[in-house]
C-alpha cells in the first residue's frame, strides 16, 4: 500500500428535519479515519456545534486535511473520500461555489489543502466500510456532547 487516505464524515442531527419551514441548522460532529503509505491508521473525532449540513461537512473536511498534515507524509498526495457528493463536487471544481455563507469555509479548506504534495477528493457510499467507520466515530463523539 502507498496511497494515503483520508476518510471523513460528518454528522449533523436537525430536530424535525422532515417538517417544512423547520431549521437548517442543528448539533454537528465529525469523524475522520486516516490510513497512512503502510496502512497505519489515525483515528480522529470533533464536535462542531451547531451547523448546517454543508457547514458541518466542509468543517469535517478542514478539521481532516489539519490532522492529515499532522500524521502523513506531506510529501506524498493524499486521497480524501467523503460521501458528501455535493462537497466532492465543489472541491473538484465540478460545481462553482456560489454558496457566500460557505465559500469562507471552502476557501479555507484549499488552503489547508496546499500543505500537502497533492489532493484527490473522491465521493463514496455511505455503505462502504471505511465510510462507516468515520461515521461510527463522528457519532460517538455527537453522543459524548449530546447526553
Amino acid at each position: 500500500m502507498n496511497e494515503q487516505k483520508v476518510i471523513v464524515d460528518a454528522c449533523c442531527k436537525i430536530p424535525n428535519a422532515h417538517v417544512p419551514g423547520r431549521s437548517s441548522t442543528g448539533k454537528a460532529a465529525c469523524g475522520v479515519l486516516i490510513i497512512d503509505a503502510y496502512g497505519q491508521e489515525y483515528e480522529f473525532a470533533k464536535y462542531l456545534g451547531v451547523k448546517t449540513n454543508n457547514q458541518a461537512e466542509f468543517e469535517g473536511l478542514i478539521f481532516a486535511l489539519d490532522k492529515a498534515c499532522e500524521v502523513l507524509n506531506r510529501q506524498k498526495a493524499v486521497e480524501v473520500w467523503m460521501d458528501s457528493d455535493l462537497v466532492i463536487n465543489w472541491m473538484n471544481k465540478v460545481y462553482r461555489m456560489r454558496k457566500e455563507h460557505i465559500k469562507p469555509l471552502f476557501d479555507e479548506a484549499n488552503l489547508k489543502a496546499q500543505r500537502l504534495a497533492g489532493v484527490s477528493y473522491f465521493h463514496h457510499p455511505r455503505e462502504t466500510l471505511l465510510a462507516q467507520r468515520a461515521d461510527k466515530l463522528a457519532n460517538a463523539e455527537f453522543d459524548l456532547h449530546n447526553k
